[in-house]
C-alpha cells in the first residue's frame, strides 16, 4: 500500500542508474569521436578556454587564446603523449597515463551517489557526487552525459567548501569526422625537447649534489602534466628539492627532503595513511590535497588539486 501510495517517488528512484557504473562510464569516456569547447579554471587563476577533439583512443586538447589560436597543445594516441607549449617553444613527450581506473577503485575512498544533473551543453546528464570517507580529501562532482558517457562538467572542492578546480563544456558534438593528421604530435623545428616526467641529466646532478639525496620522481601523472622545473629550497642546513609539474591550468608540487625535515605548507586535519610506497599522512591546504610519506632515507610531500585516489596512484609510482 505504501508503494501504491507513492508511484511517482518509486518510479523516480528506480530510474536512477547505479552510481559506480555511471562513474565508470564517465572515467572511460565516449567510444565515439567528438569535438567540444571547455572552460577550465584552477584554484586562483582565470578561466581558460580549451578545444577538445577526440577519436578514441586518440585525443587532442588545445588551450587557446581569445582569437582561438593554440597556446598549449596536448596530443595522445592512447599509449604516448606529447605536450607543446608555443610560448616556450618546448615539447615534452613520454608515456601516456594509460587506461583510467575503474569506478569501483574509487569506492575505497569515497561514498558515491548519483542524481539527475540537468542539462550541460544542451545534453541531459547524471550528477555523480564523490564524498571522501576520510573527511580530509577533496570532494568532487561530475556531470556525465547520459547517452555518451562524457564528463561534461567537473568540480572539486576543499573540505571547507572552497572550489579548487572546475571545468565545463559549453559545446559538444558527437560522431565528428577528424583528419588523422590532427593527432600527430606538434614538434616544430628548433623546439626544445624534454621527457614528459623525466629530469634531464643536468637537473638530476644539481639536485643530487645540492641536497645529498637521490632524486625521486613519479612514473605516472594524469594526462597533460609535465615537469616544468626543479628548484632547490633552503631549509636550515639542508636543501629541499621541489619538483614543479603543470598541465597548463593546475599545478602539482612534489617536495623531497631528509626524513626529519618539516615543511610548513599550512596543512589541516592530518591523518595517517598506509601506502604501498610506505607509511604516510593525508591532509589538505589552500592549494589542494596533500599526501606525504617516507621512502627509504627520504621524505616526500605532494600538493595538488587532485583527489586522494590520484595522489595515491602518483605516490606509488615514485621511484
Amino acid at each position: 500500500m505504501l508503494l501504491l501510495g507513492a508511484p511517482g517517488w518509486a518510479a523516480r528512484t528506480a530510474a536512477l542508474p547505479d552510481p559506480v557504473e555511471t562513474l565508470a562510464r564517465g572515467l572511460a569516456g565516449p567510444s565515439v569521436s567528438y569535438d567540444g569547447t571547455v572552460s577550465v579554471r584552477g584554484a586562483k587563476g582565470r578561466s581558460k578556454k580549451m578545444r577538445v577533439r577526440c577519436a578514441p583512443p586518440a585525443c587532442r586538447r588545445e588551450i587557446v587564446d581569445s582569437k582561438g589560436a593554440a597556446l598549449l597543445v596536448v596530443v595522445t594516441d592512447g599509449a604516448r603523449e606529447w605536450v607543446f607549449d608555443k610560448r616556450l617553444n618546448k615539447v615534452w613527450q613520454g608515456a601516456g597515463p594509460g587506461s583510467p581506473e575503474e569506478g569501483k577503485a574509487y569506492a575505497a575512498h569515497y561514498r558515491i551517489a548519483v542524481s539527475t544533473g540537468g542539462r550541460v551543453a544542451g545534453r541531459p546528464s547524471w550528477r555523480v557526487e564523490l564524498s571522501p570517507k576520510s573527511g580530509v580529501a577533496l570532494r568532487r562532482r561530475l556531470w556525465i552525459d547520459r547517452e555518451q558517457g562524457l564528463i561534461l562538467r567537473d568540480e572539486s572542492y576543499l573540505p571547507d567548501g572552497t572550489t579548487v578546480s572546475k571545468s565545463r563544456y559549453s559545446r559538444v558534438a558527437y560522431g565528428v569526422s577528424h583528419d588523422a593528421g590532427l593527432f600527430a604530435p606538434d614538434s616544430p623545428a628548433g623546439a626544445l625537447k624534454a621527457g614528459r616526467l623525466d629530469m634531464d641529466d643536468g637537473e638530476r646532478s644539481r639536485a643530487r649534489e645540492s641536497s645529498g639525496l637521490e632524486p625521486k620522481t613519479p612514473a605516472w601523472l594524469p594526462s597533460g602534466y609535465v615537469l616544468e622545473g626543479v628548484e632547490l629550497v633552503a631549509h636550515r642546513d639542508k636543501k629541499i628539492v621541489h619538483y614543479r609539474y603543470s598541465d597548463g591550468v593546475h599545478a602539482l608540487s612534489l617536495f623531497q627532503s631528509p626524513p626529519r625535515a618539516r615543511l610548513d605548507l599550512g596543512t589541516k586535519d592530518r591523518r595517517d595513511v598506509r601506502l604501498a610506497a610506505g607509511a604516510g599522512f593525508a591532509s589538505w591546504s589552500d592549494e589542494g590535497g596533500v599526501l606525504g610519506w617516507t621512502q627509504g632515507e627520504t621524505r616526500l610531500v605532494m600538493v595538488a588539486p587532485l583527489g586522494i585516489e590520484a595522489l595515491e596512484r602518483i605516490a606509488e609510482s615514485v621511484r
